[in-house]
């Protein structure tokens, strides 16, 4: 919240910012957007990244998603195709990862 504040502040309130977080506190889905955090390329953190935003939608945090692909390791090109199709009902859409 306070960072959001300082972010208005800074700009007169021209500008609406946009925060990503790892961590968050009630209330927070009015000031910032979560992610489910630095995870694998990896066919079971793929898996997670459905139940967790869904969780956290539960729980007040709507916006919430997944790098796609992972943060760390490189996907095959069947994953990486999956985590796409995957993410595409998730709210916070990032792709972290390129095929190469």
């Amino acid at each position: 919240m306070t960072t959001y504040q300082g972010l208005v502040k800074r700009s007169q309130g021209a500008l609406r910012p946009f925060i990503l977080t790892r961590a968050a506190f009630a209330g927070s889905h009015r000031h910032a957007a979560i992610w489910t955090g630095d995870n694998m390329a990896d066919w079971d953190h793929m898996r997670i990244s459905i139940p967790m935003c869904l969780n956290l939608a539960l729980g007040g945090m709507p916006y919430c998603g997944a790098d796609i692909g992972g943060f760390f390791k490189n996907p095959d090109a069947e994953l990486f195709a999956r985590w796409y199709q995957v993410n595409t009902n998730q709210d916070y859409y990032r792709i972290f990862h390129t095929l190469t």
